[in-house]
């Protein structure tokens, strides 16, 4: 399952949350792998949770997510944990799953240019045929299964030094 949806957050909340991800504080050591040789390549990334200091621009973003997933009969109970990515040109990131989770994701920059690069592959069990491949498109929002295999491309050297993701991931039942 992957969904695709274009001008996902109105205006005012898309601006929220670039506003949040440019003056928010990154850490080292997110990596999508537990192989040994791939801990030299970590990214860059903040971890958030639903809690009392991140209720006020956090519930905004559930209240526009949570309805895509009610097929599921995911509810804000069932939030698990949330990360801003930053992707510099020529990052590596690995292909990795999300098992017991649903993940939406968003690109969240507010221009992008498809020569830049930066998209997002999904890949077939096998790891090796890509299943589907979706665009950096700023303020389109993704939702898919979080056992599908997947990876990003980082943007090329062309593109924005930083290439911003949000991405909230959902317990499955």
């Amino acid at each position: 399952m992957i969904k695709k949806y274009d001008n996902f957050f109105p205006p005012h909340i898309q601006t929220r949350i670039f506003g949040y991800i440019i003056t928010s504080n990154y850490a080292i050591g997110w990596d999508d792998s537990t192989e040994v040789q791939h801990r030299a390549h970590p990214n860059l990334h903040r971890r958030f949770i639903l809690e009392k200091d991140s209720e006020w621009w956090l519930n905004p973003i559930l209240e526009c997510v949570l309805p895509k997933l009610t097929d599921k009969n995911i509810t804000k109970e069932d939030f698990k944990e949330g990360y801003f990515n930053l992707t510099k040109p020529c990052d590596i990131n690995f292909i990795h799953n999300h098992p017991d989770c649903y993940v939406f994701l968003h690109y969240s920059n507010c221009s992008w240019n498809p020569e830049w690069g930066g998209e997002t592959l999904f890949y077939k069990d096998n790891g090796k045929d890509v299943l589907d491949c979706n665009p950096y498109v700023p303020n389109r929002g993704v939702i898919f299964d979080g056992s599908i295999l997947h990876t990003i491309k980082a943007q090329n050297t062309l593109g924005p030094s930083y290439r911003f993701t949000t991405s909230l991931f959902f317990n499955k039942k």
